[in-house]
């Protein structure tokens, strides 16, 4: 007998209300963790408002930290932090400052220790140390003590003299905050000569360091320091188009250390184009190709498909999958979000961004399971995510293919408050892929359906994928029972996966069902998750 409970009803006492008044489960403190620097609190849910979404987060962290497991909490921050595994580093930051500011010593310690691997580059520890303050008052502590002091030396003094003088050249300030004001704050002591001029060069200036330097015997890496700091003051004050190629390319000077009227030159794009960071070529394709220094079919192009396809440059920029969608959706429709810049899409670039997708989540063997891979449509799908052009439901069918691509044995199916065909293939590229399902009709949600479809049609499954918000309650049965149902009548032992695409706090898997997993759905690292969970390895 089938237990027809409605999902506007709990199933037990340790059922919820969810932002919508079904009832689902509450996912633990670790995978709200886990779901926070993932996504963070930009945007909200479809239902709660952003700031209360932010709050909540920040409990589940510091309720882990009261538990006793502050250390593990900085272990995963470093981790999602080190294997690129958010798209957004905010939130990441936003956990390590609240773990640097609590009352239990480990933690703090361990934060601190951390602050190095974690904030990569200047724009990190900005924001970290914006953190500090923002939390100061709410956290009733102080800030700028021993710890911060030498955590903050030590994030100068633990680098090369040449990537300390590229990151205070490049990234000057964020945040409110300039690096002569970190310098002055934690009363640096520079390593070695090299971090004295680089020091000398920001609290006082180039004048300065060419009066102090004029008559010294220096080493050969000073020498090569002050050259490379001579070439960033020499930028600033050519308007000869020659010199600043010639700067660009002895010295691999960056768009950041031009001036807005070199940026009009096209041979000057081209010379920036051939060292460029991916994260700004990612950024500048559309008005790259606007400009004409992305032609169809020239040298430029074939290095940009060239670097967009390079697995070992894609790892060690960490670049994450969200930005290549990200770039992909904007470039693809040929428009800004803001100003006036428009371009036709190379349709070479559009085929590289789509490979490399793909080619940015870590890759795993096929566990050669039967999948159907469910994508949530609902109207609460049609949110934003972290503040960007995709919406939820864009991001789930993006996961949705890369499961796919990885087991072959898949179904995929959509739906909302009914079942629909969904017309995608594992064969398509991803832009078609996105075009397709932005034309399925939406509604209200029912996560049982997949499980009560694949019961109707006698689809063998071993594994379920339901991509979702998990603001379901249309049903007349809980997906979990949907799933029990399932399982006994089809004599499988089926497991399902919840793939959570919001940073709310609630997940559809019995978390007392060893069968049932709850994970993030852009965390980059979700593929070696479902393998290891279909594998019976965790």
């Amino acid at each position: 007998m089938v237990e027809t409970v409605s999902q506007m009803q709990p199933l037990n006492e340790k059922q919820v209300p969810n932002s919508e008044g079904g009832y689902v489960w509450e996912v633990t403190h670790m995978n709200r963790l886990h779901r926070f620097l993932c996504f963070g609190s930009e945007g909200g849910t479809y239902y709660i408002k952003e700031q209360k979404l932010g709050y909540e987060n920040a409990d589940a962290l510091i309720r882990l930290i009261e538990d006793g497991r502050g250390c593990e909490v900085v272990q995963e921050i470093k981790t999602f932090s080190q294997e690129g595994r958010a798209a957004k580093q905010e939130p990441t930051l936003f956990a390590l400052a609240i773990c640097s500011q609590c009352v239990d010593t480990k933690t703090k310690q361990a934060a601190f220790k951390a602050v190095h691997d974690v904030c990569r580059i200047p724009t990190h520890l900005f924001a970290f140390i914006q953190f500090k303050k923002d939390l100061r008052e709410g956290m009733k502590c102080g800030m700028w003590g021993r710890a911060l002091r030498k955590a903050v030396a030590d994030w100068y003094n633990n680098k090369d003299a040449m990537a300390v003088a590229l990151a205070v050249t490049k990234y000057k300030q964020r945040n409110g905050w300039s690096h002569k004001d970190l310098l002055r704050l934690c009363h640096l002591k520079p390593a070695n000569e090299e971090l004295t001029i680089v020091s000398k060069y920001i609290t006082k200036g180039w004048k300065e360091v060419q009066e102090t330097y004029k008559e010294k015997e220096l080493s050969t890496e000073c020498e090569h320091l002050l050259k490379y700091l001579e070439a960033v003051e020499k930028v600033k004050h050519t308007k000869d188009e020659l010199e600043v190629i010639h700067l660009i390319e002895e010295f691999q000077l960056v768009r950041e250390h031009l001036l807005t009227n070199h940026l009009k030159s096209k041979e000057i794009w081209k010379a920036l184009l051939q060292d460029m960071p991916l994260t700004a070529l990612l950024r500048n394709l559309g008005k790259m190709t606007a400009d004409l220094v992305l032609a169809p079919s020239s040298p430029e192009v074939a290095l940009v498909c060239e670097r967009l396809c390079n697995e070992k440059l894609l790892k060690k920029a960490r670049i994450h999958p969200f930005h290549i969608l990200v770039a992909l959706e904007t470039y693809k429709q040929g428009h800004g979000n803001r100003g006036k810049l428009h371009w036709s899409p190379d349709q070479a670039i559009v085929d590289a961004l789509d490979r490399a997708f793909y080619r940015t989540f870590k890759t795993v063997e096929p566990t050669g399971k039967r999948f159907l891979l469910a994508v949530d449509v609902s109207e609460s799908m049609e949110q934003k995510v972290l503040g960007s052009v995709l919406n939820a439901s864009t991001v789930a069918a993006s996961m949705c293919m890369v499961v796919a691509r990885t087991e072959k044995d898949s179904h995929i199916v959509a739906f909302s408050y009914e079942m629909v065909l969904c017309p995608i293939t594992v064969d398509m590229a991803l832009p078609e892929v996105l075009k397709k399902m932005q034309k399925i009709p939406m509604g209200s949600t029912d996560c049982s359906l997949p499980m009560q479809w694949a019961q109707k049609t006698n689809t063998a499954v071993d594994v379920f994928v339901v991509f979702t918000d998990n603001e379901t309650y249309f049903g007349n049965i809980h997906p979990a029972v949907a799933l029990r149902e399932y399982r006994k009548k089809m004599n499988i032992p089926s497991k399902l996966i919840v793939c959570g695409i919001t940073s709310n706090g609630f997940t559809i898997a019995d978390p007392e069902d060893r069968g049932m997993l709850d994970i993030c759905g852009f965390d980059s690292g979700a593929l070696d998750v479902i393998h290891s969970f279909c594998l019976d390895l965790i």
